[in-house]
């Protein structure tokens, strides 16, 4: 495996021991999130077919799995931000973790970090966390990014546009260590603790 963070089909399809026309199929039935380069061609990200390896109960191989998950914190609260860090540290010691202050900073660490998933909190100075949300799943090169948002002030409302904006999670703050792991679990990004 090349050591980019997206992957043609024909290399899924080496990885995982099927047939090309299999991987297609599963991108085309929306089962595996991937998106298209200006010339056409299919890219899928190292954390989406984590996920769906996973999701499908399909063995995960070593070269997908010693890939260190990313994560991005995107809070303008840099206390809270280092303890989600140290919290998802504990859990998997392979995690590398970034954070970002602000939705403009955490726009810029995405476009040259490609995380694999974003912690977003919702209310920042400048554009809320549903806004950026929006942008990053609008966009075809972040739009398999997983996105897991975070409020102080949760409510009906707010978990409904994070949800409309694409978000795969909403965690209300305070947030536990547990609630943080349980959310991250299904995304393949962190080990679950033995």
């Amino acid at each position: 495996m090349t050591g980019s963070r997206f992957l043609t089909s024909h290399e899924v399809a080496t990885l995982v021991q099927v047939s090309p026309s299999a991987v297609l199929r599963w991108i085309d039935q929306g089962l595996l999130k991937a998106f298209r380069t200006p010339g056409g061609h299919r890219r899928i990200a190292t954390s989406a077919l984590r996920s769906f390896l996973k999701e499908h109960e399909m063995p995960v191989p070593m070269e997908l799995a010693g890939a260190a998950p990313r994560v991005l914190i995107i809070d303008d609260d840099p206390a809270f931000s280092r303890s989600l860090a140290k919290v998802l540290r504990q859990a998997d010691p392979d995690v590398l973790v970034e954070s970002a202050e602000s939705p403009v900073a955490g726009l810029l660490r995405v476009g040259v970090w490609r995380p694999d998933v974003v912690l977003l909190d919702a209310y920042m100075p400048g554009m809320d966390g549903p806004e950026l949300c929006e942008r990053l799943k609008r966009d075809a090169e972040t739009s398999t990014i997983a996105v897991i948002a975070m409020s102080g002030r949760p409510s009906p409302e707010l978990r409904a546009r994070f949800a409309g904006a694409g978000a795969a999670g909403f965690l209300p703050k305070p947030v536990t260590s547990a609630a943080l792991l349980e959310a991250l679990e299904p995304l393949g990004l962190v080990k679950p603790r033995s």
